[in-house]
């Protein structure tokens, strides 16, 4: 049979620092030794919403740091945080933005797996609130631990991520490429915007583009 690699054309997505999570139900049903974590890296997430762009790697980077504020000293537990995304479901990207973040974290809508004998249910754990304050240009949502109750509030504001002027000349192919009429210079243009502002946030972490704050 024929090895099938992926034919990524973006050579940073495999430099983006994985997020390592445990997760009891592997443990218990054998996926994985007990006490080992999963890493979930920003390829998973790019093979899920079937592309990259700025709401894919937000949702990516948004996980990462509230993980890391609930659980500072110790790596987080996949299925035992509480997700509230500020928004409705179909408005906008929120829907493949909150399938990453999902995804990551383990929380799922009331489609999510209900457990095993009470245990390991990951169902109802991930909500979209449209009472939840977000504004406009951001993109919001609040992690809580199930064990301790601590929470934190993750706020991504994509305008934020700085672009090269050659990048940002590049947005202007954004309609040949869509409709199929770039040439290839014009392809390649467009992808260093696209894929530039990617790149940036996931390797950089430029200042007030992902900020945290504990509740």
């Amino acid at each position: 049979m024929t090895e099938v690699k992926s034919g990524w054309k973006q050579d940073f997505f495999d430099r983006v620092e994985p997020i390592l999570l445990k997760d009891p139900l592997a443990w218990t049903l054998g996926a994985v030794e007990e006490d080992a974590a999963i890493e979930y890296r920003f390829e998973d997430c790019v093979r899920l919403a079937g592309h990259a762009c700025v709401s894919v790697a937000s949702a990516f980077m948004m996980a990462k740091h509230g993980l890391a504020a609930l659980y500072p000293d110790d790596v987080p537990v996949r299925g035992q945080v509480e997700v509230r995304f500020a928004g409705g479901r179909t408005n906008g990207a929120n829907g493949p933005i909150g399938q990453v973040i999902g995804y990551i974290t383990g929380a799922a809508t009331e489609t999510g797996f209900h457990g095993l004998a009470g245990k390991y249910g990951r169902d109802n754990l991930f909500t979209y609130d449209e009472t939840l304050e977000s504004q406009p240009g951001f993109i919001t949502a609040r992690f809580r631990r199930k064990d301790t109750g601590a929470e934190v509030e993750v706020r991504a504001e994509p305008s934020r991520i700085p672009m090269t002027q050659e990048e940002m000349a590049g947005s202007a192919f954004m309609p040949q490429v869509i409709q199929g009429t770039a040439n290839r210079e014009e392809k390649e243009a467009f992808f260093k915007f696209w894929q530039g502002r990617n790149r940036t946030l996931l390797l950089d972490n430029p200042e007030g583009a992902i900020v945290v704050k504990r509740l």
